[in-house]
């Protein structure tokens, strides 16, 4: 059963890490390093909480529907203040950190922008705050290690202040919390001030009207002599009595609305929104819940992103505009006060004249009662108000003098025992992650850019067939260079065996009668074509074939050290007629195995590879050799081998695993058969087994790695035993 694509794929990416190891490595290490570098030599950074309880409270002027728990609370205004300048100024003049080396820098910087303002001379932008007024270093500084952390389904907020000192960490977010307090206290006061202060003149006018609606009706009783209340008996006396009731109602719903109007008027504008009348507002209320959802948004992601990330900006961007539509719908509440006020006078005024006509209608019918009744109901209308505004006025005096405020602390600051960063278990992480997928790329892009031929299957891909592989063996101490190659006729040579697969194969894919002639060549220079001509031909002579190596490189002959033969007489000689053949032919240590050395160097050796006297030598061998191997220049190199394909029965191409270039393969493939010359096949040539072991292992396996060991290395030692 073949094995599955995907499973080919996982094979040979394993295949790729495992050849480009040195790649992965070098970065993991280097990564590493990196990490440690970091690890040691950032600053440690602290982390201080104080956990504090946010209530909503504010004094009720007026009679007003209560928020329930889960309504909209004025939780992001509490927020703004934490972080606002005031309370950063106050704290610093406080603990006295005006000159404090932490905070004299400006604010804390992310590694990226502090990266960018010491290699890249970029300056740091202005810090200012919500009004847009530049903020001094050290409250700057302060500001941008403050954290705001609401948890979610509660008034628990957790105040978190980052410094490099653990102590002043502490010291400084309980210090926060205190004066926050305080000011909300402050807030608290002011706005009771303000609001007793109104009811007080309220009560003054009131208690005039009283006095002088009672004065009006004991004028009146003494002038008409009246000792009791007159009877109301004709129907428009009703008639007055009910408008003068919704006078009356009129009146109170208009001192409501005017107290809610001055109220508004009287605070600050950022505290608008904690005005039970603006909260009320269905615009205020939606533009609250999505300036509170977008804060809460950028507080979770403020804690993983830098302030430079474009995240970040989108969502500050965003709730600037939440916070200016929340001004606006303010504004837009404010307004409907006053227009509340104004139709609330309008329809007193309406009242009035109608119940000034209805008066009029009715004097001459019951005069007397009806002007009794009204002055009556004045006095009683008056005393009302000014009971109800009494009332009000005792309860903001009772809030106006408590000393608790809605924000307690839950949990007070202590002095952390660790830094929060740098976090050296995750930067290891992080690290061995950024180094192993560093690596991984580095190596799949070399790979990919790597353009060489490897593999079988890249033999296969050029439309070669492949004829075997011979692995790269490291040569014995003391060995000559000449005898490396022929010492594979040895048995227990460790690259013999790649040789006998290797003639194998090219018995079994040439025609079996007569004798062969074969060309064996490169595409450049330096590829083993020679050595690997040798070794093939000891290997076809051990099977007991008459073989022939043919030294055609008659421009840097080194076939005839391979075998230790003389280099002349030979093939130059024989073309031209100097010699005979049995003079040129010489004889090997190897039965059944001759040598026809290069001869003479000639001034023109393609000439006399293409003239008519080497086909003739070329078809007189073939008849007397089973094998006649013939050794020519690299193809791409030299015109030589190029002009004796057409005289062989076959071309071999020896290419060096991992050098040779696809594109200069594919020109000799090319060349060879523009020529009419016949391919025998590819042999892949210095196969590093050993270094490469699992890039090829899914061709041989591990035991032929080993057989391909140096004879005194471990490997081959366990082998043997």
């Amino acid at each position: 059963m073949m094995e599955p694509a995907f499973g080919q794929d996982i094979r040979r990416y394993l295949a790729m890490l495992q050849k480009r190891r040195a790649i992965v490595i070098t970065c993991v290490t280097v990564s590493m390093l990196l990490t440690v570098i970091y690890n040691y030599t950032t600053r440690p950074l602290y982390q201080a909480t104080t956990q504090i309880l946010i209530d909503r409270a504010t004094p009720k002027v007026l009679p007003t529907k209560d928020l329930v728990d889960g309504g909209v609370q004025d939780f992001q205004t509490e927020y703004e203040l934490l972080r606002g300048r005031t309370l950063a100024e106050k704290t610093i003049e406080k603990l006295g950190l005006q000159r404090s080396p932490e905070l004299s820098t400006g604010p804390m910087m992310s590694p990226r922008e502090r990266f960018q303002r010491k290699f890249l001379g970029q300056a740091p932008a202005t810090t200012v705050d919500a009004d847009g007024m530049p903020l001094s270093p050290a409250a700057a500084a302060l500001r941008s290690r403050i954290r705001i952390e609401p948890l979610p389904g509660g008034r628990l907020v957790n105040l978190r202040f980052h410094a490099y000192d653990p102590g002043l960490a502490a010291r400084v977010a309980n210090t926060l919390a205190e004066l926050y307090i305080e000011q909300s206290l402050d807030f608290r006061s002011a706005n009771s001030t303000m609001a007793t202060g109104w009811l007080s003149e309220r009560l003054r006018e009131q208690r005039v009207k009283v006095e002088a609606a009672e004065r009006a009706l004991i004028e009146y009783q003494e002038r008409q002599g009246l000792a009791g209340s007159p009877a109301e008996s004709s129907p428009d006396g009703e008639r007055v009595s009910t408008l003068e009731a919704a006078v009356v109602a009129a009146r109170m719903e208009r001192v409501g609305k005017e107290t809610a109007l001055a109220q508004a008027r009287s605070v600050p504008s950022y505290q608008l929104a904690s005005l039970p009348a603006v909260v009320a507002n269905p615009g205020v209320q939606e533009a609250r819940s999505s300036v509170a959802e977008l804060q809460a948004e950028y507080s979770r992601l403020g804690d993983t992103l830098g302030e430079k990330h474009p995240d970040m900006a989108r969502l500050r961007g965003d709730i600037q505009v939440a916070q200016d539509k929340l001004q606006a719908e303010m504004r837009n509440a404010l307004r409907a006060l006053e227009g509340d006020a104004q139709a609330a006078r309008a329809r007193e005024a309406g009242l009035e004249a109608s119940l000034v006509q209805a008066r009029s209608e009715s004097l001459e019918v019951g005069r007397k009662a009806i002007e009794y009744n009204a002055l009556r109901r004045e006095v009683e209308a008056n005393k009302q108000l000014f009971q109800s505004l009494m009332s009000r006025s005792k309860e903001t005096g009772l809030e106006s003098e408590l000393t608790s405020t809605n924000v307690r602390i839950i949990e007070k600051a202590e002095a952390p025992r660790a830094p929060i960063s740098p976090n050296r278990t995750r930067n290891y992480q992080l690290g061995l992650l950024i180094g192993l997928g560093l690596g991984i790329a580095l190596a799949l892009l070399f790979e990919h850019v790597d353009n060489t031929v490897k593999t079988p299957e890249d033999v296969k891909a050029l439309g070669m067939p492949f004829l075997g592989m011979v692995p790269n063996v490291a040569p014995r101490p003391g060995q000559p260079a000449a005898a490396r190659a022929a010492n594979t006729a040895s048995p227990e040579a460790a690259v013999a065996e790649a040789y006998r697969v290797l003639r194998t194969n090219l018995i079994f894919s040439a025609p079996s009668e007569g004798g062969r002639a074969l060309v064996l060549t490169s595409a450049n220079p330096g590829e083993g074509k020679t050595t690997t001509t040798a070794n093939l031909a000891v290997a076809l002579a051990l099977n007991g074939a008459k073989v022939l190596v043919v030294e055609a490189d008659l421009r840097r002959p080194a076939l005839h050290q391979h075998f230790r033969t003389r280099k002349t007489p030979g093939l130059s000689d024989l073309i031209v007629s100097k010699c005979q053949a049995s003079q040129a032919i010489q004889s090997t240590r190897f039965k059944g195995l001759q040598v026809l050395p290069c001869g003479y160097i000639p001034p023109n050796p393609a000439e006399l590879l293409g003239s008519g006297n080497m086909r003739e030598i070329v078809a007189a061998l073939r008849s007397c050799y089973d094998w006649v191997l013939i050794d020519t220049p690299p193809i791409l190199a030299m015109a030589d081998a190029p002009v004796l394909c057409p005289l062989v029965d076959g071309v071999i191409l020896v290419v060096s695993a991992e050098q040779s270039p696809r594109p200069a393969v594919q020109r000799a493939v090319d060349q060879v058969l523009g020529v009419g010359g016949k391919f025998t096949g590819v042999v892949l040539n210095r196969v590093d087994l050993r270094r490469n072991s699992y890039y090829y292992g899914q061709y041989y396996g591990e035991y032929y790695r080993n057989y391909y060991a140096a004879p005194d290395s471990p490997a081959a030692q366990e082998r043997r035993s």
